[in-house]
């Protein structure tokens, strides 16, 4: 797969991000269990901590084989994981990706993935080659969808019934931003 080590840590100016081991089992349960995080993602809330370990065994197996992942959002005032961010995919060949994320309520609102998604972009577009970067989200996800227009992402369209989830078939927003773009945001003329 790509040759991205998630050993490397991120910071900004309020978040580490990085990667995850089992000790934040009990962090991540504290807002995967809570259904207002899980309402717009494929996945449901965690019912227990071992619904969090087996998520976390995934996320390390990832990391083990170099495939493109998330890392944890650590709150450096707290040092508490309050989040994941990163990749759900990466397409070398047509050096294109795919962003994801998700958020402890508590700290909705707040700036936080976009703080650390401006990172994540950064990366991507500065080190691993990639030329677009997408980001989808379950109609009625505003925060999902504010998050993207905050990060000049252009909104490219409404994908029906693209995905089966949750025992009904979902309509899914596209967004997208392409390196000049990013670079012309970041510095413009």
């Amino acid at each position: 797969m790509h040759p991205y080590d998630f050993n490397r840590e991120i910071q900004s100016e309020r978040l580490l991000l990085r990667k995850m081991t089992l000790e934040d089992a009990v962090d991540i349960f504290d807002y995967a269990s809570d259904v207002q995080v899980s309402k717009f993602t494929t996945w449901e809330n965690h019912k227990n901590i071992e619904d969090t370990l087996t998520f976390l065994k995934i996320i390390m197996q990832k990391y083990e084989n170099n495939q493109p992942s998330d890392w944890g959002i650590v709150h450096k005032e707290t040092n508490k994981v309050i989040g994941t961010c990163g990749w759900v995919y990466i397409n070398e060949s047509h050096h294109r990706a795919e962003i994801g994320y998700a958020l402890s309520p508590i700290y909705w609102n707040q700036g936080i993935i976009t703080e650390s998604m401006k990172q994540v972009l950064n990366l991507g577009f500065n080190e691993l080659d990639i030329n677009r970067i997408e980001a989808r989200c379950m109609i009625g996800n505003l925060g999902s969808e504010r998050v993207m227009i905050k990060l000049g992402m252009q909104f490219e369209g409404l994908i029906r019934e693209q995905m089966f989830v949750k025992e009904s078939y979902i309509n899914i927003k596209m967004y997208s931003i392409l390196k000049n773009e990013w670079i012309q945001q970041r510095f413009p003329n």
